[in-house]
């Protein structure tokens, strides 16, 4: 069995259920215009993927990375987020050592190109 260090995922929420700040829709416009492009070219970086539930307030990401302290570099530059100026909020943060990744049957769809942000 071959030994391979393991992904670490780092989930940051934010609560926004206040209703004060940034709408979904200009956080989906946020998302296309610098978010994407920039975290497309962050080393270590192996997934991110947006999140969110208006009926709830939640906005946030699921990231997975190769090294934990990539993940820790993260939460430690979230005063800096853009998302915590459009918002006004802090997000939550939670470190989690990754136990499996699978990717199941599908319809084909490119992660890549997915979500409502992309249009989808």
């Amino acid at each position: 069995m071959t030994h391979l260090k393991p992904l670490t995922a780092l989930l940051v929420l934010w609560d926004l259920s206040a209703g004060n700040g940034a709408s979904f829709d200009e956080l989906r416009d946020y998302l296309r215009e610098r978010s994407i492009p920039r975290f497309e070219q962050m080393e270590g970086l192996r997934q991110k993927t947006w999140i969110s539930d208006p009926a709830s307030g939640k906005w946030g990401a699921l990231y997975l990375f190769e090294e934990r302290g990539q993940a820790q570099a993260v939460i430690d530059h979230l005063d800096e987020s853009p998302v915590v100026t459009l918002t006004g909020r802090r997000p939550s943060a939670q470190m989690f050592d990754v136990e499996a990744v699978v990717e199941g049957r599908h319809s084909g769809v490119d992660l890549l190109v997915a979500g409502l942000a992309r249009g989808g």
